[in-house]
């Protein structure tokens, strides 16, 4: 898809699965110099076979893959959690970008760089996901071995990638990326503050009852 079909396409998609958040990856490999231009299909397949039959996983590991031209495949469906970050992959949608964007490696496209925007506002719309670095998250961000997010300490991948952006650490993604998408959707951007949180927790359901205070009664 273009990423204007893929606007239209995401808001027909009816999906049972509570979705929370939007993670961001590149492939690192393959890259660009695996992608001639008309093999977004085979790349996608190679994808696949390698997901199941080198990592034992039952299917491609993302949801969404983004093409150096900008085109967008689909993966797993969206009904199932992708396997992505360890631990952390429950309410999650995986973008997988093509190519290794850290520091001197591959040097993204304005093609790919708009569809990456447009795909991830297109998710915050449809599924309500607030832009911040709460909801949209970096691989970067999770320790390998524990899943826990050390917002890049500890044992992490560089993933999306070093030049992700311009960065792959919190403040590269609140200086940088979460603008764009913010302009994309075109609202007011909503930042939480995230210094040292002790855990994260989320609210699925339709009402909830608060208390204003330690207090038996409501």
């Amino acid at each position: 898809m273009t990423p204007t079909e893929f606007k239209t396409w995401i808001k027909q998609q009816n999906v049972a699965r509570t979705v929370l958040f939007v993670q961001q990856h590149h492939t690192f490999l393959p890259g660009y110099q695996q992608f001639r231009g008309d093999n977004h299909f085979s790349m996608q397949s190679g994808m696949k076979n390698h997901h199941v039959h080198n990592n034992g996983w039952s299917d491609i590991g993302q949801h969404f893959s983004i093409f150096p031209d900008g085109m967008i495949a689909t993966g797993r469906t969206l009904e199932r959690s992708p396997a992505c970050i360890r631990g952390n992959n429950a309410n999650s949608i995986c973008i997988e970008n093509i190519g290794d964007f850290d520091t001197g490696k591959d040097q993204m496209t304005a093609e790919q760089r708009d569809s990456i925007l447009t795909v991830t506002a297109a998710l915050c719309q449809r599924f309500g996901i607030p832009v911040n670095t709460d909801r949209i998250v970096y691989h970067h961000w999770f320790d390998l071995n524990t899943g826990n997010r050390t917002n890049g300490t500890g044992v992490t991948k560089s993933c999306p990638g070093t030049n992700f952006f311009g960065g792959n650490k919190l403040a590269d993604c609140q200086a940088n990326f979460l603008p764009e998408v913010q302009a994309k959707i075109g609202q007011a951007i909503t930042t939480a503050n995230l210094t040292n949180p002790m855990m994260y927790g989320y609210v699925t359901a339709g009402a909830l009852n608060i208390r204003k205070g330690p207090k038996s009664t409501f």
